[in-house]
């Protein structure tokens, strides 16, 4: 009797890890939608105890990182911000065996690791919040570090996989590294475009002209990521602005970086016992927007051109960190199967399974099965499109009224930008962003 009660509790943990990390945050994906900013970010705040329950803090304050700013509280931002770095720079320092639980049940049972597209781009958005906050010297800090991040994505999955393949040849689990993935991704030219930006306003030509080169090269060397033209606007680069004027640089976002669901594959182990694979893949999330103009107060305008799909390389980075997870499921699965392998060879062999081993049996097995869960987590709030462009302005205040437009001219979402001070020197970067 002491046997049975011991293997139902087992059964019962894991049933209780298969429960889903999703959490209902419509209302603020709502007000966001309607470009409420602050409302979305005090409804945020409002289910803080339920996201850091079911999805962690990691999430909690990118999530919130990425709202406060939205509403102009670039400082909280900031260190909202590089709370969640810390948290995710943490995460992959730690053995990968350091939570147990996440290879005897599943991910889910774990603090959220953070993704690789959420760590680079926290470094951007924290840069420009310090570019909002007249902090230039910062802002190059924090690009340098997402650079450096870039640079590095290749090593840091290898490192990874080699960790996970390491555990599974100690449990006797084989060939599990099937299928693996190593990202293509390399250089983001968001980052060094404002790289680019923010060393012309500080006077560094060289790094400046450096960077304007390694935007160029983004796009030539991965056109996967970037099947648009260059913009334009680049070619202005190279040459100063006409006497008595200096140049405005303006940079959008819009949309929502792509969505995580589960994906599931059976493999077979004996009879009547199948290993469930349970894994997180990505979906993009459509915008309407496909053209942004900036309206001045005199009547001319100028258009902004895509610089960078975030979401094209969030999809692209994430598919060495689902073949990951799909890896440490295959080795989970295989084990949890495997034990129900030989509890019932064991029991068949002894002739003696009583109805409660069978039912036993069968409760593993569908423990087994409801355990096995993909981790769905990210954040929430990334924006999925980069638009970029200047103008040359003489030095004074400007009011902005940036349009974004479907593919026939329609204006959807208009952000006005008020009294923006273009100086005789300096970074003059403008920000806009539109939800949909």
């Amino acid at each position: 009797m002491r046997k049975i009660t011991l293997l139902l509790l087992l059964v019962l943990l894991l049933l209780l890890g298969g429960c889903s990390s999703v959490i209902d945050i419509s209302n603020t994906e709502n007000l966001y939608r309607q470009g409420n900013f602050k409302a979305a970010y005090e409804s945020l705040l409002a289910k803080q105890a339920s996201i850091i329950q079911k999805q962690g803090s990691l999430i909690m304050d990118l999530d919130a990182g990425l709202l406060s700013r939205l509403y102009g509280n670039y400082q909280l931002s900031n260190e909202q911000l590089s709370s969640s770095e810390r948290k995710i720079q943490e995460a992959y320092t730690e053995s990968i065996t350091a939570n147990i639980a996440s290879f005897i049940i599943n991910d889910n049972t774990r603090e959220y690791q953070g993704e690789a597209y959420e760590d680079i781009y926290i470094n951007i958005f924290k840069a420009l919040n310090y570019l909002h906050l007249g902090e230039e010297e910062s802002a190059l800090v924090e690009l340098n570090r997402s650079l450096e991040k870039q640079s590095l994505l290749k090593q840091k999955f290898e490192i990874q996989m080699q960790k996970a393949a390491k555990y599974a040849d100690d449990k006797g689990v084989k060939n599990v590294t099937e299928g693996t993935y190593s990202t293509s991704f390399s250089s983001s030219a968001l980052a060094n475009y404002l790289t680019m930006v923010v060393a012309k306003g500080l006077d560094e030509e060289g790094l400046s002209t450096y960077s304007l080169n390694q935007v160029r090269r983004s796009f030539q060397t991965q056109e996967s990521l970037y099947p648009f033209a260059i913009p334009s606007s680049l070619d202005a680069e190279e040459v100063p602005a006409p006497e008595g004027k200096t140049r405005l640089n303006l940079l959008a976002f819009n949309g929502l970086a792509p969505q995580k669901y589960e994906a599931v594959d059976a493999v077979y182990v004996s009879r009547n016992n199948y290993a469930k694979i349970a894994y997180p893949v990505m979906a993009a999330r459509k915008s309407p927007v496909q053209r942004v103009v900036v309206f001045l107060e005199d009547g001319s305008s100028f258009p902004l051109e895509r610089l960078e799909s975030l979401s094209l390389i969030a999809m692209e980075t994430f598919k060495a960190s689902s073949s990951l997870a799909r890896m440490k499921a295959v080795i989970r699965s295989t084990l949890k199967a495997l034990g129900v392998a030989v509890y019932d060879s064991v029991t068949n062999h002894e002739k003696t399974a009583t109805a409660g081993e069978e039912l036993l049996s069968w409760l593993f097995k569908l423990a087994n099965y409801a355990s096995e869960s993909a981790d769905v987590r990210s954040s929430h709030f990334l924006p999925s499109t980069a638009w970029v462009g200047s103008a040359n302005l003489r030095p004074g205040e400007y009011t902005l009224k940036v349009a974004f437009q479907d593919q026939g001219g329609r204006t959807l979402y208009t952000q006005t930008i008020p009294k923006f001070k273009v100086e005789a020197s300096g970074s003059n970067l403008a920000e806009a962003v539109c939800p949909l």
